[in-house]
């Protein structure tokens, strides 16, 4: 429920934005674009928030370190490693005494 909420906050802020923009700056272009933007939000809002089945996904199950992230290399949950991958993966270096 609570990221639908957020969803609905920050729609509200960029149609207040963009309505900023377009009264102070009343071209016709801008007005296109940022209708489009509008419509092209609202659209992904819609798809990944208030459509009928949509699930968000949970991950509070699972520890930070094991949430994939882009440079650690890390399969995603639920995913094996390939063996190419894991060999591939360097080891920490050692301190020297």
């Amino acid at each position: 429920m609570l990221d639908k909420i957020l969803v609905l906050i920050s729609m509200v802020a960029l149609v207040v934005f963009l309505a900023v923009v377009i009264g102070f700056v009343a071209e016709p272009d801008l007005i296109i674009v940022t209708t489009l933007i509008v419509l092209l939000a609202m659209h992904d809002f819609w798809i990944s928030v208030f459509k009928p089945g949509a699930e968000t996904s949970k991950v509070e199950d699972l520890p930070l370190e094991a949430l994939p992230t882009g440079v650690s290399g890390k399969p995603l949950p639920g995913q094996t490693e390939t063996k190419e991958a894991s060999k591939s993966r360097k080891k920490p270096a050692r301190k020297k005494k």
